[in-house]
């Protein structure tokens, strides 16, 4: 994905999206014309980058435009506005590479001091750029050769422009603080949680290598770490909430989830409108969610698990070929990613646990990054980011006008995963082929509750931003309790919702992954019926890209749509019909103990981070699954 758990204004995308630029629809054909550099990832150099090209083209291009020559058209003037605007868009790309590869250095090298510095000090270069960008490149709005920009960015470019407002001073401030939170979150969450437990000092590695504790112990230690962690980071998310709510308010905003729904992510649905989507989750998807944890046994998911063990190229390979059967281009683009290793999928010690797809758009190309689990989500994870990868790699705006639509974005990633069933057993074996299948459902269901949840509790939080961190912890059982999940009596507060960096680097973005999920499943449900039309839609919508929100998009390629509670139930009352033909299995019961499910991760984001299920549930579940049969048993 193009990092979308990044905080989008610091990359630019705060600056694009203030602009809610309009891309007129691609031309005939399904992916537009764009140069795909046959560069090697391993000859991409992190160069810096200091603005000075950039600057010296706006500053000629700000001179032309003051002329008397730019108030009448003229042959020699306007190839001279053309080119320097040429080269503008061209500096922008190599600010957004060099912030991109920047960004994969802090994210491999466990986000490393100096890394940290070099990043957040482009980042705060990024935004005067761009704003700088925007104020000069609105007096070429105001001359003959408007239509320069709106061959790239829309009729309405000239308004757009005219009406952008720049940062002021104290918003630049705020964004700053942001990203420096954002940033110790990260490190935070890099180091390992230390606790002194009857006089020893524990960690989660020292706790996985003891062989003498009994499982009381290991699991009083455990809650102390998880606590530890959930205090670490849950005080700087309590100032990144007092920071973002002083972001709204100086745009105008009482609500900060509202804020980010219009500005930061460009929705064609309010908070209000999802409300109904959240409460019909509540009712008709959680027994759903139930049913599906019961089809697919715990034995099947560890044997999958076991047959799935590989890495980097070896998941290439099967993946690869399935590619081509779905569209020729889509083999074709796979291939090129895998001929020049735009992709760092192998593990790493150092490696933060983040997956995600950035673009390169100096290059015409994207570049996935993953810490991979050493299981069967691996495979997933990677279907999930090309679904991104193609995406970036075909679209055909510049950074500088770009669009964030990310819900649909999202089902470019999720729509391709369910797809990608069709051949679960050709990849896995009949055995660990149903199993993958199913736990591609389940994944995509928990994706719908795991989105609503987390979009319920955060624009609770940032409804009463003077919150203490106990309260927090409150209101996220309370919350997730409506949502499946199950607490011990004695258990008045939940600690794990740090570990979802979501929260911390791109909030009210969770929602994307629920919308979009219902869409996919909508997909797979016409797959089902009509295959080719199933592969169709998606083409039609990858090939779209970005450009129009996500109610619009999904009308125009002919899903469903999901606002309506009817919608909601039919979904899940097919996808429980489906299951039922294949395994006799009925809702009903209520939802199981979550910790006894583990799910696929979803993306990343952007520092995606990017599991829809967080890392310590994976872990949890491991461990206890483990401890069933032998307490030592590695995992």
């Amino acid at each position: 994905m193009k990092k979308f758990s990044r905080v989008p204004g610091l990359g630019g995308l705060l600056l694009a999206a203030c602009l809610m630029l309009t891309i007129p629809a691609l031309a005939a054909g399904r992916w537009p014309e764009k140069e795909h550099l046959p560069v090697d990832f391993a000859d991409m150099a992190y160069t810096g980058y200091d603005g000075a090209a950039l600057r010296s083209a706006l500053a000629e291009l700000e001179a032309l435009a003051a002329s008397p020559a730019a108030q009448a058209e003229d042959a020699g003037t306007r190839a001279e506005a053309e080119s320097l605007y040429r080269q503008i868009l061209s500096e922008v790309d190599q600010l957004s590479t060099q912030s991109a590869l920047i960004g994969i250095r802090y994210d491999a090298n466990g986000a490393d001091q100096a890394a940290a510095d070099e990043a957040a000090a482009l980042a705060e270069l990024s935004v005067e750029l761009f704003d700088e960008c925007y104020r000069t490149l609105a007096l070429l709005a105001d001359t003959p050769y408007q239509d320069i920009l709106e061959r790239d960015a829309g009729p309405d470019i000239a308004e757009e422009l005219r009406s952008y407002q720049p940062l002021t001073d104290r918003e630049a401030a705020l964004y700053q603080e942001e990203e420096r939170l954002v940033q110790a979150y990260d490190q935070a969450m890099a180091r390992p949680a230390q606790v002194v437990w009857e006089g020893q000092v524990w960690t989660e590695e020292t706790l996985a290598q003891d062989r003498e504790l009994d499982d009381e112990a290991y699991w009083e230690i455990s809650a102390l770490l998880e606590r530890e962690r959930n205090r670490a980071a849950g005080e700087i998310f309590l100032q990144l909430v007092r920071v973002r709510t002083e972001i709204a308010e100086e745009n105008g905003c009482d609500s900060y989830a509202d804020y980010a729904y219009r500005e930061s992510y460009g929705r064609d649905y309010t908070t209000e409108d999802i409300r109904t989507v959240r409460q019909a989750a509540k009712e008709y998807w959680v027994p759903l969610e139930a049913a599906l944890m019961d089809a697919v046994s715990e034995r099947e998911v560890r044997a999958l698990d076991v047959r799935t063990r590989a890495y980097g190229d070896e998941i290439l390979d099967t993946i690869g070929p399935c590619m081509d059967r779905i569209d020729p281009e889509l083999g074709e683009t796979f291939a090129f990613m895998r001929q020049y290793h735009l992709y760092d999928i192998a593990p790493g010690e150092s490696k933060l646990p983040v997956g995600y797809t950035v673009g390169l758009p100096a290059y015409g190309t994207a570049f996935i990054f993953d810490s991979p689990y050493g299981d069967h989500q691996d495979y997933a994870t990677l279907i999930h980011e090309f679904g991104h990868f193609n995406e970036t790699f075909h679209s055909p705006e510049n950074d500088l006008w770009s669009s964030f639509h990310i819900d649909v974005g999202e089902i470019h990633s999720q729509g391709l995963e369910v797809l990608f069933t069709a051949y679960a057993e050709e990849m896995f074996g009949p055995e660990g082929g149903r199993a993958f299948y199913w736990s591609t459902i389940s994944n995509m269901v928990s994706s719908v509750l795991e989105g609503c949840m987390y979009d319920e509790f955060q624009e609770a939080v940032y409804d009463d931003p003077d919150l203490t961190l106990e309260e927090v912890n409150r209101l996220f059982r309370d919350i997730s309790e409506e949502y499946g999940y199950v607490y011990g009596e004695d258990e008045e507060e939940s600690f794990f919702w740090v570990d979802i960096s979501h929260n911390f680097q791109s909030p009210m973005y969770y929602i994307s992954y629920a919308t979009s999920a219902l869409s996919a499943l909508d997909l797979w449900l016409v797959s089902l019926e009509d295959r080719d039309r199933a592969v169709d839609i998606y083409l039609d919508l990858a090939a779209m890209g970005m450009s129009r929100p996500y109610r619009e998009t999904v009308e125009a390629v002919g899903l469903r749509d999901i606002f309506r509670e009817k919608t909601m139930r039919l979904l899940a009352g097919s996808i429980q019909d489906r299951l039922a033909e294949e395994t006799g299995t009925r809702a009903g019961g209520g939802a199981l103990p979550v910790v006894l499910f583990m799910t696929a991760g979803v993306c990343g984001a952007a520092g995606i981070t990017v599991g829809v299920l967080l890392g310590w549930r994976r872990r949890r579940w491991k461990r206890a699954a483990a401890a069933a049969e032998d307490p030592w048993e590695p995992f």
